[in-house]
């Protein structure tokens, strides 16, 4: 396993049957893996489903784990295709609700996310909010990969290489993508009238 990679010894002896590594690697990861999750599904249930199912098939299948990358870059790339599955499902489809503008602490705790500063009147935080409600929209209405990409890149603020290893591909198309995801929001955006 790559020398860059704190995972490997937890990896290997997960491997070996050492069930403790894998509370190890979950401890390590599910916040920031559920927070990517939450982004792309835009539902708090959908993504804890999606985060346990992800250390669920990354359990059973780590013997099929390949040392060439990392495991975090296996982990994610497990997520993303659990995430793509699920946005495609009828029952997701069907179940959308936009209550994006809540957010979840890792104690389970809801709030409201601060799109404004206090001193801002309320026109304008009506208008911050809706502007953020459309943005949200219009993340989801982007394609898997171009919504991958953002995610992952802007929202996670993942570098571009760390991008390239996770979803298999280039820095280079990584940056095409992300380009081409931020031209598709701010048209919708500007549709929207923002």
């Amino acid at each position: 396993m790559s020398d860059r990679d704190l995972d490997s010894p937890l990896v290997l002896s997960l491997q070996s049957g050492e069930q403790s590594s894998l509370d190890a690697l979950m401890k390590r990861h599910q916040e920031p893996l559920f927070r990517y999750i939450y982004r792309y599904v835009n539902r708090e249930e959908d993504a804890r489903e999606i985060t346990q199912e992800t250390f669920v098939r990354a359990y059973f299948k780590i013997h099929q784990f390949e040392p060439k990358a990392k495991f975090v870059t296996w982990l994610y790339r497990i997520a993303t295709n659990l995430c793509r599955d699920r946005v495609r499902s009828r029952t997701y489809k069907k179940s959308i609700q936009t209550d994006s503008l809540i957010t979840t602490d890792s104690e389970g705790e809801e709030s409201e996310r601060p799109l404004a500063s206090l001193d801002q009147d309320p026109s304008k935080k009506l208008e911050t909010k809706e502007k953020m409600s459309e943005l949200e929209r219009a993340i989801q209405d982007l394609t898997h990969d171009l919504k991958t990409v953002f995610v992952l890149a802007v929202l996670e603020e993942r570098s571009h290489q760390e991008c390239s290893e996770i979803l298999g591909t280039s820095p280079k198309t990584i940056e095409m993508r992300v380009y081409r995801a931020r031209k598709f929001l701010a048209e919708k955006l500007k549709k929207a009238g923002y």
